[in-house]
């Protein structure tokens, strides 16, 4: 089973957010190091967030009236932070389990 990333936020974001890189890293294009798997996890909750914000501010602001659009990208940022959390969770679990190791 192929599970597709979060897609690219709209182009109108950086004009509320200029200083915003939104990278929305593949499954491909991760070179398969831990420490990239992370960076995704966090950069894809960043994202998600930021274009729930987005999306926030556009319908606070009369400019759309798409609620479904709202909770859709609101579910879609709590749970790339849930993900990025639980694997956060799971390297301090390691970590862990690493210094307990008797050598």
């Amino acid at each position: 089973m192929s599970i597709t990333p979060l897609s690219p936020i709209s182009s109108g974001i950086t004009s509320l957010f200029p200083d915003a890189s939104v990278n929305v890293r593949s499954e491909t294009e991760t070179s398969g190091s831990f420490a990239d798997a992370l960076s995704a996890a966090f950069d894809n909750a960043e994202a998600a967030d930021k274009a729930d914000k987005y999306t926030a501010l556009e319908l606070l602001s009369g400019r759309t009236d798409d609620m479904s659009g709202l909770l859709l990208d609101a579910q879609k940022a709590e749970i790339s932070l849930e993900l990025a959390i639980q694997i956060r969770n799971k390297v301090v679990d390691a970590y862990n389990d690493i210094i307990k190791m008797q050598v």
